[in-house]
């Protein structure tokens, strides 16, 4: 144990070495402010790392996370810059949730709900200067939702309500015609002119029930939209619609069994993408193990994860098949037959051309060992030149099955030593 220290050594050197050098070329790449290369270099070594094994040096972990919290932000600044607010707020909630003090992150979340607030507002304004009051108001709503208190949003609100009274009652008759041929916004406009009623009347009763009434006429159409998704196969978006119907109307027929039922979809699709990772690893037998809890947990998506299990037994067949092919090419036959054979019994209707392969390997397997045993004979019956004939045979039809070079060789020189003819080679 003494002397293999050195080498020890050695080998952890080396390792550090090598994870120094992709940090510092990941930092490289974030001095030249390229931070998703930054990331994925020091991404593809984390993953080398536990395929070869197993785990992760601890300086490479750190800075893997740095990188990955650093891509996070870069992409809501261009998410941003590009106005795309949604998908700057969900790379923003994702970074927030893993380094809730990280740097500029809460000052971009308020800059991407300020840019998604103002759009909304400017849309707003721009159908009341047109007099479409309702479209008007389902913006100047969002954008008020977006950032509560939001002064444009707000002085809108108060523009379509001021625009409304204003209105003669034959153009408050169309204004109620148009909404009622709008079902979407319907209750919307309901639920707004009710509350406002309540607000400067609280006995009005009559308006509560309205209100509440919209609510659950909202709540119903957000339902179906999470109907719809679940029907695309969009489990995450029907998550979160039954989740926002629910809260709308916390009493909705059938609502919390959806929401449980809709949360094992989506865990069975976060299954589903791990073996698919495990599987380009080449552990199958852990992506089996995942696939089969995930269809046991789910029920419209197994017709996806019944197409990854064929999927897996596929990739596991070609890697099997590999193997055995690769120790045909180095010349080892009897490991390459009891590959193929135990590939062929869990392929009984083929996988490739492992059938043929078997008959062949196991013929020259059968005839060297034949040629073996016949040698073996004329050895101890004492007929060295035929004993040595079957030797070379048996090295013809499996070169290396056993020490026949070393037996070929004695026999030739106890021939020779006899003074007969060692036959050829």
């Amino acid at each position: 144990m003494i002397t293999m220290r050195p080498l020890l050594f050695g080998l952890l050197l080396l390792s550090a070495c090598s994870t120094q050098s992709v940090i510092d070329s990941s930092h490289q790449y974030a001095l030249r402010g390229d931070y998703r290369n930054a990331y994925l270099v020091l991404d593809n070594a984390r993953q080398d790392q536990l395929s070869n094994g197993g785990s992760v040096d601890a300086d490479l972990e750190a800075a893997h996370h740095e990188a990955w919290l650093a891509w996070l932000l870069f992409k809501a600044r261009l998410h941003i810059f590009g106005e795309k607010e949604e998908d700057a707020l969900a790379d923003l909630a994702t970074l927030l949730e893993a380094a809730p003090d990280y740097p500029e992150a809460k000052a971009l979340v308020a800059r991407a709900k300020y840019k998604k607030a103002q759009r909304a507002a400017k849309k707003g304004e721009e159908c009341l200067q047109r007099k479409d009051l309702e479209k008007a108001l389902v913006y100047f709503v969002q954008s008020e939702q977006t950032m509560p208190g939001f002064k444009p949003a707000v002085e809108g609100i108060q523009g379509v309500r001021e625009a409304l009274e204003r209105l003669s009652k034959r153009a408050q008759d169309q204004f109620l015609e148009a909404v009622r041929k709008l079902p979407e916004f319907r209750f919307v406009e309901v639920r707004w002119h009710a509350g406002r009623s309540v607000f400067n009347d609280p006995r009005r009763d009559d308006a509560v029930e309205l209100r509440e009434q919209a609510q659950r006429e909202i709540a119903r159409r957000v339902f179906a939209a999470g109907r719809e998704c679940e029907q695309q196969d969009k489990f995450g978006a029907a998550l979160l619609q039954y989740r926002s119907a629910q809260t709308l109307d916390p009493g909705l027929e059938g609502i919390a069994d959806e929401i449980a039922r809709m949360e094992r979809e989506v865990q069975a699709c976060s299954l589903v993408e791990k073996a698919q990772k495990e599987m380009r690893k080449g552990a199958f037998d852990v992506a089996r193990r995942l696939l089969d809890e995930a269809f046991e947990m789910a029920v419209m998506s197994r017709p996806q994860i019944s197409e990854a299990m064929i999927e897996t037994r596929r990739a596991e067949g070609e890697s099997r098949y590999q193997a055995a092919r690769d120790l045909e090419v180095l010349g080892k036959k009897s490991e390459a037959l009891a590959g193929y054979e135990a590939l062929s019994k869990d392929w009984p209707d083929g996988f490739s051309d492992e059938k043929a392969r078997i008959e062949g390997l196991r013929y020259d397997v059968e005839s060297a060992q034949k040629e073996w045993t016949e040698a073996e004979a004329a050895e101890t019956a004492g007929d060295l030149p035929k004993a040595l004939e079957h030797y070379k045979n048996s090295e013809r039809f499996y070169a290396g099955m056993k020490d026949g070079a070393a037996r070929i060789e004695r026999l030739q020189a106890a021939i020779r030593a006899a003074g007969g003819t060692s036959g050829g080679d």
